[in-house]
């Protein structure tokens, strides 16, 4: 086992949350999460398998958790039925079981491409069966039900969906100020000033252009991986800009997201960002027929068309730039799927769906293989059982009712931007993640969108509790 430097890091900031408090821990944790080329341990003996500083954090601030256990008791709350923390507890008891069972009952039956079973060419088909990649894909899983359960906790107070708020708004300026840093040193010729967060075992793209231009990477190791971050911080952003809430601030994270979303070069980007645009857009359509709409959903609904077809109209008077566009998206979008990586990566999902079928319906368990799309990757790693609860977990942080009284507007707005961050995440996963794992961010996002409000019977332990009890109009 190895501690990087930016381990040291690490670990310093982690005991720091036991001396600093609450919102300092939320701060780190939640920022942390943009450091996905990072390793801040490599463990030698796991094939230097890394453990990134949001998974050694998420550690600390457990642990930390456990020590304030007024707010640590309203975690087990999500684990009851129908609540959304059951179905995701179903699924990595399911998704453990089999990744011990399933590698070895099929071993031979399928051929997979494995996490770390790649050639200089590209990934290689291997036989199916136990492997490195079910250990470490498994623990962030585990990790991921754990994160879950301790935000779902911080979330359940009134000042904790705050300061989750506000950790996510610093993540979505700080993601920026990333992007801003990789383009800087990439112009400047000094990309080693970011070695040190750039450290993990795995494939580092930051230094690929497409049609002239760079590919911002920010803090992670590809285009890719920064467009799925970014559009969720866009879409956390923006819906919250569209209920009013720091429209100043809310507007200018969200149009300087967008922007990198689209000098960003991905295909998870703009296939992401058109398809979540769409679903927002009719969203904003309904609410403002309906009268309950904001002044920013107004302009979003009536504005948003007439600059769109004016941006279009001038592209297309000149020749040159049209032909740029055209150009880059035809590399981008339209002819992706004959590219090379294209065509391995439809390779892939062809693969994982085959083992999907020779493994009868159970899946090959986790980490057995990889995938070009989260829907195929569940499909295939977790079966038709693991389908279900994963697909009832996503169902009930995306739709599910509230039966509780409704928030003041300021929390009802942070959950509808995190609901609104969660899907994008999650059409962006399902356009290109490689595995189950949606990462440590969507997890946080997903529990506080669905974080219920503390009874008023606890107002014993918590001050805002017996505000709202006394004050029954602002609950």
């Amino acid at each position: 086992m190895t501690i990087e430097a930016i381990g040291v890091i690490t670990l310093i900031l982690g005991a720091l949350c036991f001396l600093l408090g609450l919102i300092f821990a939320v701060h780190v944790v939640v920022i942390s999460t943009l450091f996905g080329a990072s390793a801040a341990v490599v463990l030698t003996a796991m094939s230097n398998a890394s453990i990134q500083p949001a998974h050694l954090l998420l550690g600390f601030f457990v642990a930390y958790l456990v020590t304030r256990k007024d707010v640590w008791q309203y975690g087990h709350h999500c684990l009851k039925f129908p609540h959304a923390g059951f179905w995701l507890l179903l699924t990595v008891i399911y998704g453990t079981v089999s990744t011990f069972l399933m590698p070895r009952l099929f071993a031979g039956w399928s051929y997979v491409y494995a996490i770390r079973a790649e050639s200089s060419t590209g990934y290689i088909l291997v036989p199916l069966g136990p492997s490195s990649g079910n250990l470490t894909q498994t623990i962030y899983f585990v990790g991921d039900f754990i994160c879950f359960v301790a935000f779902y906790a911080c979330a359940s107070t009134s000042d904790g969906k705050r300061v989750i708020g506000y950790a996510a708004l610093a993540c979505a300026g700080v993601n920026l100020a990333f992007a801003v840093l990789d383009l800087v040193t990439y112009w400047t010729n000094a990309t080693e000033m970011l070695t040190f967060i750039r450290n993990a075992s795995y494939r580092m793209l930051n230094d690929t252009e497409v049609a002239g231009f760079k590919r911002i990477v920010g803090s992670f190791s590809e285009a890719a991986s920064f467009a799925y971050a970014t559009l969720g911080m866009f879409a956390f952003t923006g819906r919250l800009w569209l209920c009013g809430v720091f429209p100043r601030l809310t507007f200018a994270l969200a149009a300087l997201s967008l922007l990198a979303l689209i000098f960003s070069t991905s295909t998870t980007a703009y296939v992401g960002l058109s398809a979540f645009f769409a679903v927002v857009y009719l969203d904003g359509l309904i609410r403002t027929w309906a009268g309950r709409g904001t002044v920013q959903m107004f302009a979003f609904v009536y504005v948003s068309p007439v600059l769109i077809l004016i941006f279009v109209t001038v592209l297309a008077l000149d020749d040159a730039r049209w032909l740029y566009v055209q150009h880059l998206l035809d590399n981008v979008i339209f002819n992706k799927l004959s590219s090379d990586s294209g065509v391995e990566r439809t390779a892939w999902n062809h693969q994982a769906l085959n083992t999907f079928f020779d493994t009868l319906g159970f899946g090959a368990g986790i980490g057995s293989l990889r995938a070009s799309s989260f829907l195929v990757a569940v499909l295939a790693s977790l079966g038709v059982i693991g389908a279900i609860t994963y697909g009832a977990f996503l169902v009930c942080v995306l739709f599910g009712r509230r039966e509780w009284r409704r928030l003041g507007l300021f929390e009802d707005a942070i959950q509808q931007a995190a609901r609104s961050a969660c899907l994008a995440w999650l059409i962006a996963a399902s356009v290109a993640g490689s595995f189950i794992d949606l990462g440590l961010a969507f997890f946080v996002f997903a529990a506080l969108a669905c974080a219920e409000p503390v009874p008023v019977r606890t107002s014993k332990y918590l001050p805002e509790a017996r505000f709202y009890a006394a004050h029954p109009g602002r609950a």
